[in-house]
């Protein structure tokens, strides 16, 4: 990749904005308001941005990109007796519907392809919500929390398990069908 030297030196001659614990909303509006005339550098929160304007070693000066996750193509996802049909829009359990949002939806969907692997909250953010993924999880947590509400009443047995600063897993404990039921 060629990088012109022009347009680098340019994009530091105008003003920089550091947009700390700022939510995906807001870094918008302000991207939005600029113009395109600022350069703008997300970080998290303030511990990131005192190691960043101190110097720090630690900071990575760019993040490694990990291969985008992929959603598998088929459109019948198992996990135990949870079943989702994506060309249906429908997820059952043991037959019986789930009532699911579209967002849950869509989140249960991803996280049951590959069953038991830990998903990013990045890349949860680009195939849930298609959008890029800035640091914000408030919008993940939220419908996590939901999601875990809808399966908990319905289930008891699929988890949303959260991995600290890492993302989020299912995990189905009842892989049998319910034989007491007639």
């Amino acid at each position: 990749m060629v990088v012109d030297s022009h347009f680098v030196r340019g994009l530091f001659a105008g003003p920089t904005v550091l947009c700390v614990g700022a939510t995906t909303e807001q870094f918008a509006a302000l991207a939005e308001a600029s113009g395109g005339s600022m350069l703008m550098l997300y970080l998290p929160d303030s511990e990131s941005a005192l190691r960043l304007l101190s110097g720090d070693p630690s900071v990575p000066s760019v993040p490694t990109s990990r291969e985008p996750a992929e959603v598998p193509a088929r459109r019948i996802v198992a996990c135990g007796t949870l079943r989702l049909d994506a060309d249906r829009r429908e997820a059952t359990w043991r037959g019986s519907p789930l009532p699911l949002s579209a967002r849950e939806f869509d989140l249960l969907f991803a996280l049951c392809c590959d069953q038991g692997r830990v998903w990013t909250f990045a890349e949860l953010t680009t195939h849930v919500w298609n959008r890029p993924y800035l640091g914000d999880t408030d919008a993940l947590v939220s419908a996590v929390k939901r999601l875990r509400r809808q399966v908990r009443q319905a289930t008891g047995s699929v988890l949303v398990e959260s991995v600290r600063g890492v993302g989020y897993r299912i995990v189905v404990t009842d892989h049998s069908p319910d034989l007491s039921r007639d």
